[in-house]
């Protein structure tokens, strides 16, 4: 780039002879050092098969597989040598950030193919696959490790502006019957002043999986305490059964695979969730880090609805805006970072813009539609990410139906949300029958017929299922 600038000037200069060259012409001279390292090829590392530099890791009974690649903003015309290598002091950085307390991955638990050493051919802008292998846990101790890397270039004129890459690793071989890997994925709010979560256990097909991937538990509440002049999480009687009781009602759910959600709703007060300062958003975000460490859950929803106006001369409040929502996905996410993101697109859930200039898909993990829509990709996600669509079995809006389960199995889209399953036991037989079609269309079976079911949602008592 430094040379084409000369040549332009070189030019420049020549035509203005040609027009006057009675006159004598000087050309101050030009600061190229803003031009100095336009002339370094910049590169990142990634990991293959997210393409990102933050990656979090769930490892059950087997070894996790995934490769490493560097890559450069055009070809080298000269091999590239570059070396990955563990920096656990990093970790320490890390927690700082984002206000964790996570171990370093202790290095024998992993491995790096052929020492860490990475080579971008000269008309390559990819260097080969550098596998990485993090093996299965002794222990079944749920944690999360920090595996911090960093690539180190040494060749003259390459400047890595993207070297860490970081590998959030959660040992999740507490679960005794781990969910299948697949690419399609129920996701159930459960109505819980109506519902108890137990019932999702009753959905399982005849070959022995459980239909429900993600049960949500809605809904907890953002309010605003006036007296205290702070915004909190608040739990009704319903909600906060189940925190305490946590060992009976969401472990068995956990240990058979199922990833449990706390959804937030707004509350008729001012304190909305895509209405809080960039400062409220830091300070709700570090509560819900503290409840969903501290019980043991697996993210966060956020349904923006039900809130009133802000006053915004308090230092809580913002005016409401996209912007907002995203701020607090973000806070949340960065709070805790090992955790899924789940937006509901209604009300002000539905910005698409960097926050602090990061994507929305660094920061979102699934994107669910409202009732008969579909789910819309954030910059950074695919319609992989996306529901299909919503339905609302209490009042059996866009429910399952044979065909619709076809399309959404030919289809790219990521996963089916239903609300209120059960809601009213005396549906149980309508409900069944049209979960039976998602099992039908994406196991390929049917679901077993329950025999209990759990009609209260502040007790353990079951009793039986008349069909």
């Amino acid at each position: 780039m430094k040379h084409i600038f000369n040549k332009i000037a070189a030019v420049a200069v020549s035509g203005l002879c040609l027009a006057a060259c009675v006159e004598p012409i000087t050309v101050d001279k030009v600061d190229e050092s803003a031009f100095n390292n336009v002339t370094s090829l910049v590169g990142s590392v990634r990991d293959l098969n997210t393409n990102k530099q933050d990656n979090v890791v769930e490892i059950r009974k087997e070894d996790y597989n995934t490769s490493i690649l560097f890559t450069l903003a055009r070809a080298p015309k000269k091999g590239v040598d570059v070396k990955v290598t563990y920096d656990a002091e990093y970790v320490k950085t890390y927690n700082g950030v984002h206000g964790t307390a996570f171990e370093a991955l202790p290095q024998e638990q992993f491995s790096l193919q052929n020492d860490g050493k990475i080579v971008v051919a000269p008309d390559e802008t990819r260097s080969f696959a550098l596998d990485l292998t993090i093996n299965k846990f002794e222990d079944t101790e749920e944690k999360t490790y920090v595996l911090p890397l960093k690539a180190t270039v040494s060749t003259e004129g390459v400047v890595a502006s993207e070297t860490r890459l970081v590998y959030l690793v959660k040992n999740m071989s507490f679960q005794s019957v781990a969910k299948l890997n697949k690419d399609k994925q129920v996701i159930v709010f459960f109505e819980v002043n109506n519902t108890n979560p137990l019932n999702a256990l009753q959905f399982e097909t005849e070959d022995g999986h459980l239909l429900i991937d993600y049960l949500v538990l809605f809904a907890y509440n953002i309010n605003y305490d006036a007296e205290k002049g702070r915004v909190y999480c608040f739990a009704n009687p319903q909600c906060q059964y189940i925190l305490d009781h946590y060992d009976e009602i969401i472990k068995p759910l956990r240990e058979r695979g199922v990833k449990v959600i706390i959804s937030v709703l707004g509350n008729h007060d001012m304190a909305g969730l895509a209405q809080l300062s960039d400062m409220g958003a830091r300070e709700f975000a570090k509560e819900m880090a503290a409840l969903v460490y501290g019980y043991g859950f697996d993210g966060i929803n956020y349904d923006d609805e039900y809130s009133a106006s802000p006053d915004t001369s308090i230092p809580w409040f913002t005016s409401p805006s996209y912007e907002a929502g995203n701020r607090l996905y973000f806070e949340t996410k960065k709070a805790m970072p090992d955790k899924e993101m789940i937006s509901y697109q209604f009300g002000a859930a539905l910005g698409n813009a960097a926050v602090d200039g990061v994507a929305p898909g660094d920061y979102m993990s699934i994107c669910v539609g409202d009732y008969g829509v579909k789910g819309r990709p954030y910059d950074g996600m695919t319609v992989a990410n996306c529901s299909y669509q919503s339905s609302e079995f209490a009042q059996w809006r866009s429910t399952p139906t044979q065909g619709e389960v076809t399309n959404f199995v030919n289809s790219e889209y990521g996963y089916w949300m239903v609300f209120s399953l059960w809601n009213d036991m005396s549906q149980t037989q309508r409900d069944f029958n049209a979960m039976n079609y998602l099992a039908q269309g994406i196991y390929g079976t049917n679901l077993k017929k329950p025999t209990i079911c759990y009609p209260a949602t502040t007790s353990l008592e079951s009793r039986p299922i008349s069909w």
